[in-house]
């Protein structure tokens, strides 16, 4: 996005206004929100989607290097991202990417996704996102907001043990808090922190923790609702406005996520160290080539073919970016390590290269690469 416009200033001007509506969080006495129930929270948050409109920061603090073709998805976790959300169930939402030149909105109605791209004045019809989940993809600023994110943590660690966190105020509404701790030694995760309202269970903080951190560090992921009303989106907010002139083109979810589409990778291993590939959840992820989940809960990674070059270009920059040499029985790999996040980067002799992202500890990633290489050797 290469545009500053009159329209842009009205989307800053209607964000200040969102921002407005709420009042600046702080820590409240522990019976603020009443005696609420950490366990009672986490089932009131599991219970269903609300619908809500409302404007969110989210601030990532993972110390990502740039890697190649993958720019934007790093960008979520080392920088700050402004969301506006409209929001009226899992399938009928629109949700905005607000940047200082411009905006890239996200529409899925009915079944139908699209991305309205306001620098480059392009509507993109995304063809297969016509399923009840939408296939594997890179993570996007939607799922950032505090109401998804919260709930697909907490849906991923149902048995690990939630505690009461003392009461803040955000968005102008007294919060409930609880903390999640996972028990899996082998996640990265130290903690998940929601701040959710008592009475209607819809959350509106989020922050993750890297394990071994100090209880008072400042979290390396955190996610807020500046702004929030819980109604229903007005249905013309929820449909793409088109200028005239503007560019409409058709494309596949691979095609959107270029990163992902490596058309002659090999198929994903049934394991890699030790653990499981997860099943695909339908046809659209079976098509994605090469791109494999393994683990369960907060203590998986993925497996996602990328290109030889790109591959190579990561490996070859890896030590301004503080990448160490892994050693593998085939073709080379590097290591790149956050306190939460954990990625490897192979290229095998021949053929093209892998990305093993996650939270888990380096050394299960070390320990896939070192499995991947061995299972392209064989016959």
């Amino acid at each position: 996005m290469h545009r500053f416009s009159r329209r842009w200033l009205l989307v800053a001007a209607s964000t200040v206004g969102l921002i407005g509506l709420g009042a600046a969080d702080h820590v409240l006495p522990a019976g603020a929100a009443g005696s609420t129930d950490a366990a009672a929270l986490r089932a009131w948050i599991l219970a269903g989607a609300r619908s809500y409109v409302g404007y969110a920061e989210s601030s990532g603090r993972l110390g990502l290097p740039e890697l190649p073709q993958l720019e934007s998805t790093t960008a979520l976790f080392t920088g700050t991202t402004r969301i506006r959300a409209f929001v009226d169930g899992p399938d009928r939402f629109r949700v905005d990417e607000l940047t200082p030149v411009g905006e890239r909105d996200t529409y899925r109605i009915d079944g139908r996704e699209y991305v309205w791209d306001f620098g480059f004045d392009q509507l993109t019809r995304v063809v297969d996102a016509r399923s009840a989940r939408p296939p594997a993809r890179l993570p996007r600023a939607a799922d950032l907001l505090p109401p998804e994110l919260a709930r697909r943590l907490l849906a991923l660690a149902p048995d690990d043990p939630v505690t009461p966190l003392p009461a803040r105020r955000i968005a102008g509404r007294i919060a409930a808090g609880l903390r999640l701790v996972p028990t899996d030694p082998a996640t990265t995760v130290g903690r998940v922190d929601v701040w959710a309202d008592p009475a209607t269970g819809l959350p509106l903080r989020v922050e993750i923790g890297a394990r071994g951190e100090p209880a008072a560090a400042v979290a390396l992921l955190a996610t807020e609702l500046r702004a929030v009303a819980e109604r229903s989106p007005d249905p013309t907010e929820l449909v793409p406005t088109v200028p005239p002139g503007a560019g409409f083109v058709t494309a596949g979810a691979a095609d959107v996520n270029g990163a992902l589409r490596v058309l002659d990778a090999p198929p994903p291993p049934r394991q890699l160290a030790g653990r499981d590939r997860m099943p695909p959840a339908g046809a659209a992820d079976a098509n994605l080539a090469g791109v494999g989940l393994y683990g369960a809960g907060l203590a998986a990674f993925a497996l996602i073919p990328v290109s030889r070059g790109i591959a190579e270009r990561v490996i070859d920059g890896s030590t301004a970016a503080g990448g160490v040499p892994v050693e593998v029985p085939s073709g080379r790999a590097v290591r790149l390590a956050t306190p939460l996040l954990s990625v490897v980067v192979r290229v095998g002799n021949r053929g093209g290269g892998a990305l093993l992202v996650g939270t888990m500890t380096p050394e299960v990633l070390e320990r896939a690469a070192a499995d991947l290489a061995q299972a392209r050797r064989r016959p």
